[in-house]
């Protein structure tokens, strides 16, 4: 497969790159003409000190004859390398040592400079010396020239300059090059999502386009701009035809407008069971958001109101309505809600075609709580009245029991006096049960004063049975009831999530948290453990007065808590809890200086 062109964008990023790199090299062009420059200052300084250490040497020899061992002292007194004497013509007298060669012949500007009685120089770096020489002519008093003095000395910081120097030069060179190849590369990296663009742009059928302009980015942008024109514009046709079909376009557009701030949830579903559009109380009744299920199957934000998908297929399918049904729903955490819903069907065209269902729905839960709260206070009324009844029959049927048991336990016969005592021991257990059964089905009437439910549910913690472990967090307020009735609903909650753990045969902990409602009306307190659980399908019977499935349990613990919350005007439900164990959640009203109305 081709490469996409790049065309005007490649190749001004090739430009770019290029005049970088000749920048690059123009620097370095810079730094080698300093570096020359201070090789040839030093040059001048190291070529004065030599000449001026000649001249201190030929002042020392003056003009008399010297041998080959005076040279040599001399030489060695001056630190010199070489040390010579010359004729004016350039042949070598005397010279230390004894085969040295200065110079093959002097060139014609060093005799000038010599017969004019000026001291001459130049390097020398031939034969692997790298060192200084110096020519000065030694006159007589009028002039005439007696002799030349040659001097060498080594010049080490000279030839340190000149290595780094050729070092410098060649590192440059290669860096370059280098560069240049980096340089190629890069500009490949940089293009690399350009080309992704351009060959995405052929697959959106853009190629043309850009292909036209050879690659230009500005005739991409133009033609991913006429992209998005176009999609408005059929974004534009799609509502003139909603409008225009009287029906879904405007359900639409009422549910995201005007109904955003409606306390009423509003679902508008097209004619294929899907959701086109929610308003904000509806994705807060079903827990979902807006955006992440339009387009999705009823199913996706509403799988847990039971019977809702059933109303709204007979709307879609036979236009029928459906007004102030009751649903169900069931929450994640196994506890209930209740919703009113209603179902419209809407209709496009003039044949009154189905176009969708208009879904209206309301928040009927704490209606139904109070509802049930009423329902389940006049059961209880009624139960206790009969039971209470029943029960002082069965305490007159006992007490005639107890009165011959204990006759006939003062018999000195142990045949007769041992029954009687077990007699006894049945009828005191019996009676003890029936003294509970009586405190639930004919409970005293609670003092209704304002408790602090903070500091009741802190000293419940403190004398929590032991090997439970209880934490408390949250806010509690103060609330009206009876302090004594609600330390025993708090006790038999703690007792029974320790019974439930002892029979697991392992420790349970125990988290209390307590919070406002929403409306600020209520406190909500969940009381939640992590031991085994209650089955789903027991939990409508663990308030049922004697059910129990606990060997020595009584079965009415957990209904004394429901019948005391009720009594105070609250209410407990049961559900999973969030560690797996059981959760009970009290709601009770809050006193009137602590926010209540």
């Amino acid at each position: 497969m081709a490469e996409p062109r790049l065309g005007r964008f490649g190749f001004q990023l090739r430009v770019t790159l290029v005049l970088l790199v000749l920048f690059l090299a123009a620097a370095d062009l810079v730094n080698l003409m300093l570096l020359g420059q201070a090789r040839e200052a030093l040059e001048v300084a190291e070529s004065e000190r030599v000449r001026s250490r000649a001249r201190e040497v030929a002042r020392a020899l003056g003009s008399a004859p010297i041998d080959a061992a005076g040279l040599a002292r001399t030489a060695r007194d001056f630190d010199l390398r070489r040390l010579a004497l010359f004729e004016p013509g350039g042949n070598i007298l005397a010279a230390w040592p004894e085969r040295s060669r200065f110079w093959p012949e002097l060139d014609a500007d060093t005799r000038a400079a010599l017969a004019a009685g000026r001291a001459a120089s130049f390097r020398d770096s031939g034969e692997g010396r790298d060192g200084m020489v110096a020519l000065v002519p030694v006159l007589d008093p009028s002039g005439v020239w007696l002799r030349g003095v040659a001097v060498e000395q080594a010049a080490p910081a000279l030839a340190t300059v000149e290595s780094r120097a050729r070092t410098l030069r060649v590192v440059q060179a290669i860096g370059i090059v280098v560069i240049g190849g980096l340089a190629l590369v890069f500009a490949r990296w940089v293009s690399r999502p350009y080309r992704s663009l351009v060959a995405a742009a052929g697959d959106a059928g853009l190629a043309p386009v850009a292909l036209d302009a050879d690659g230009d980015p500005d005739a991409l942008a133009q033609a991913f701009r006429r992209v998005a024109e176009k999609l408005r514009e059929q974004e534009a046709a799609l509502g003139q035809a909603g409008r225009e079909g009287g029906g879904l376009g405007d359900l639409v557009r009422f549910a995201t407008g005007p109904a955003r701030g409606m306390t009423t949830g509003v679902v508008v579903v097209d004619r294929r069971g899907k959701l086109a559009a929610l308003n904000a109380s509806a994705e807060a009744l079903l827990g979902v958001r807006g955006v992440d299920v339009a387009g999705q199957p009823l199913d996706a934000a509403a799988r847990e109101v039971e019977g809702l998908r059933e109303l709204v297929v007979a709307c879609l399918e036979r236009g029928r309505s459906a007004t102030r049904e009751v649903l169900e729903v069931r929450r994640p955490d196994g506890r209930g809600a209740h919703l009113g819903v209603s179902v419209s069907p809407a209709t496009a065209g003039p044949s009154g075609e189905v176009a969708g269902a208009l879904v209206l729905m309301t928040d009927l839960t704490e209606i139904r709580r109070l509802q049930e709260q009423a329902r389940t206070r006049d059961n209880l009324a009624a139960v206790g009245q009969l039971a209470a009844g029943i029960a002082h029959e069965f305490r007159n049927a006992l007490g005639t029991i107890l009165g011959w048991a204990r006759m006939l336990e003062k018999r000195d016969d142990p045949r007769v006096r041992g029954p009687a005592q077990e007699i006894i021991k049945e009828v005191d257990a019996v009676r003890a049960s029936l003294d509970e059964f009586l405190l639930y089905a004919r409970p005293q009437e609670p003092a209704r004063v304002p408790v602090d439910l903070d500091d009741l549910v802190r000293r419940c913690v403190a004398s929590a049975p032991e090997g439970l472990g209880v934490d408390a967090e949250g806010e509690f307020g103060t609330v009206v009831g009876d302090e004594a009735l609600l330390r025993r609903v708090f006790g038999n909650l703690l007792q029974n999530a320790a019974d439930a753990g002892r029979e697991a045969g392992r420790a349970v902990s125990v988290r209390i948290v307590g919070r406002r409602s929403g409306s600020g009306r209520h406190v909500q307190i969940d009381v939640e453990d992590d031991g085994p659980g209650i089955p789903p399908e027991r939990r409508r019977e663990v308030f049922v007065p004697f059910f129990t499935t606990r060997a020595k349990g009584t079965g009415l613990g957990l209904a004394l808590v429901q019948r005391t919350l009720v009594d105070l005007g609250g209410s407990v439900e049961v559900g999973d809890g969030p560690r797996g164990g059981a959760s009970f959640r009290i709601r009770l009203p809050l006193h009137d200086g602590d926010g209540a109305v």
